[in-house]
């Protein structure tokens, strides 16, 4: 706001004032409310295609949300992306002190649904309505020659192989068992993904209106 300023023309006027109206309050933009809210209640959305910029995102809020030690709640709606920009928000989850809750809400596809498998155990949840999806790697932009398609074969084969043993373990079904339904292309109900263990157990509006209770004040 600027002061009032005084000018006098000449001797023989009146001093007079100038009144200048104070500049108007730039309005909160409605984006900016909802980071502050995500924030505040230490909610991550995971929305669209994971790719490196996604995962950058994601990650840094991780790393934020894991100075305090309170459950972090990660709500998903992707139909998956590039596996290694995927993995790098698991190392990420794996790597915080506090646990990370996943939700499931609209679909989690692909690589999305291998993210929701790597909350903390008895926290992976789906809402009720949510799709799930697993299905084999996919391989892009292959070598342009046998030897090193053979090469970068050998290291996916291996590769892919520890990645589903590891997501075996936190699942009801053994690794062979995982991988002949990744072969597949498994699409899931809330409720079949519940029984092979991709996720806990089924969000409901109770639960997050528990979640909610006290931020609004």
């Amino acid at each position: 706001m600027k002061l009032n300023t005084k000018k006098r023309r000449s001797n023989c006027e009146p001093e007079t004032e100038l009144e200048v109206e104070p500049e108007p309050a730039v309005p909160i933009q409605l984006d900016e409310i909802i980071e502050e809210f995500l924030v505040r209640t230490r909610r991550l959305l995971v929305v669209g295609e994971i790719n490196e910029i996604a995962s950058a995102h994601i990650c840094s809020y991780l790393q934020l949300f894991s100075l305090r030690p309170d459950p972090v709640y990660m709500y998903i709606n992707s139909p998956g992306g590039c596996l290694a920009s995927g993995y790098a928000i698991i190392d990420q989850m794996l790597a915080c002190r506090c646990p990370v809750h996943t939700i499931v809400r609209g679909q989690g596809h692909s690589m999305a649904a291998m993210i929701a498998a790597f909350g903390e155990k008895g926290h992976r949840y789906s809402t009720p309505n949510s799709s799930l999806m697993l299905h084999s790697i996919i391989i892009h932009n292959a070598p342009d020659s046998i030897e090193r398609h053979g090469q970068m074969t050998g290291y996916l084969e291996e590769d892919y192989r520890k990645k589903v043993t590891a997501l075996a373990r936190r699942m009801k079904v053994t690794a062979k068992q995982l991988r002949e339904l990744m072969n597949q292309t498994k699409w899931m109900s809330p409720q079949q993904a519940m029984k092979i263990g991709l996720v806990d157990g089924i969000w409901t509006p109770r639960m997050e209106q528990k979640l909610n209770k006290g931020f609004g004040k």
